[in-house]
């Protein structure tokens, strides 16, 4: 049975007109990168109301979408991105993997537990930090970036959302959603609950 994911409560974290001068979201230089957002059946319904077409997803009981080839050339795009105006054709309805941006979830490095990051390859982010080079350890503590105050408390925000009842048990059946260790995220909080759900449903991927 589908679950249908609630909207992230909070702010937008990345002012729109930043992220429409950014060429890093909604692109990819793999036709098969894992980072390719990840849709539920709810969300390949919506988005396929909206314009995008079915052959997008491989498996409309949840998958990632197919990307398209940027049209310079220039890689792969998700076929809900428009390069020419740089809007999301389905932005009221991305998916939940789309709307935690910049914010990462994902398995750390031992795959032991699940947590939630900031990914550092969002540039507005990194200026922020007021670091050029975030990684200073092999594993750097939050506690050593300079990030707003604000950001940080919408991190908390987001943590608190993604241990509720109700979203737990749709990544449950979405494990997906999870994605592999990228080292490129710093991590911001250790989702305990989470966790414990994805073991205990014995439904995590293990990639």
């Amino acid at each position: 049975m589908p679950q249908t994911i609630p909207v992230i409560p909070g702010p937008q974290v990345v002012p729109s007109a930043v992220c429409f001068r950014c060429d890093v979201c909604c692109r990819f230089p793999e036709q098969d990168s894992f980072l390719r957002p990840y849709f539920t059946e709810d969300e390949i319904r919506e988005a396929v109301t909206h314009g995008v077409l079915s052959s997008s997803f491989p498996d409309h009981r949840g998958s990632q979408i197919e990307v398209v080839r940027h049209p310079n050339d220039e890689g792969f795009l998700c076929p809900a991105f428009d390069p020419i105006t740089q809007h999301c054709r389905i932005y009221e309805v991305r998916p939940l993997d789309c709307q935690l941006y910049p914010f990462a979830l994902m398995w750390n490095a031992q795959h032991e537990k699940v947590v939630l990051g900031w990914d550092t390859l969002c540039p507005f982010l990194l200026e922020q930090a007021g670091e050029e080079n975030p990684f200073r350890k092999a594993d750097p503590k939050p506690s050593a970036l300079t990030l707003p105050k604000a950001f940080m408390e919408q991190a908390q925000r987001v943590a608190n959302y993604l241990e509720s009842d109700h979203v737990l048990i749709s990544l449950a059946v979405h494990p997906r959603l999870v994605t592999p260790f990228q080292p490129d995220v710093v991590v911001l909080h250790t989702l305990d609950r989470l966790t414990a759900t994805l073991r205990s449903s014995n439904t995590h991927d293990k990639r």
